[in-house]
């Protein structure tokens, strides 16, 4: 059955993910990380520049993996300029789309802000505290290996992001 769910999802066009641990579900459980704290609903793990959380390295910090206890999804809660990054397997002279979910913090600024860098790509995004939206960014490859960071600005309780994909978008 299963085999044939996924030949299924493949002819309706689903198409490969590159990133690695895209959903973070293969994240440690941030309740058993070192520093981590419990609030009302939350488990929130601090990681430190260097740390990894499987498939991404944080790049500035401060920066939390946490995770719901209600719903057992996971995100990078970006505060303070925090960042992660990701060398993604491509093909060069590929097009690609990096699709991932921004949310507004709503213990955050009014206005939250993160910076999206992909191979001939920098780009800013903003949303408000109670506002979640998918984004979309298209780039092309120029190697094997491309670098994508995702960092937000200074400024307290940044924006919380999750979800991630990249897929191909056809020949350039």
């Amino acid at each position: 059955m299963a085999v044939g769910l996924a030949v299924a999802g493949w002819s309706l066009g689903m198409k490969p993910n590159h990133i690695a641990n895209g959903g973070l579900l293969e994240s440690p459980n941030p309740s058993t990380m070192s520093g981590a704290e419990e609030y009302e609903n939350v488990w929130k793990a601090p990681l430190e520049v260097g740390a990894n959380v499987p498939g991404f390295k944080v790049t500035r910090e401060p920066i939390f993996l946490v995770w719901s206890k209600n719903s057992n999804k996971r995100w990078l809660e970006l505060k303070d300029g925090g960042g992660v990054s990701q060398a993604v397997p491509v093909t060069p002279g590929q097009t690609y789309l990096l699709k991932f979910t921004l949310e507004g913090n709503p213990q955050g600024e009014d206005l939250q802000t993160i910076h999206i860098v992909a191979p001939g790509v920098t780009r800013e995004e903003t949303v408000t505290k109670k506002e979640t939206r998918p984004l979309e960014t298209r780039f092309t490859a120029d190697s094997g290996s491309a670098p994508i960071e995702i960092y937000a600005t200074e400024g307290g309780r940044g924006p919380r992001i999750h979800t991630f994909v990249v897929e191909s978008a056809g020949p350039n």
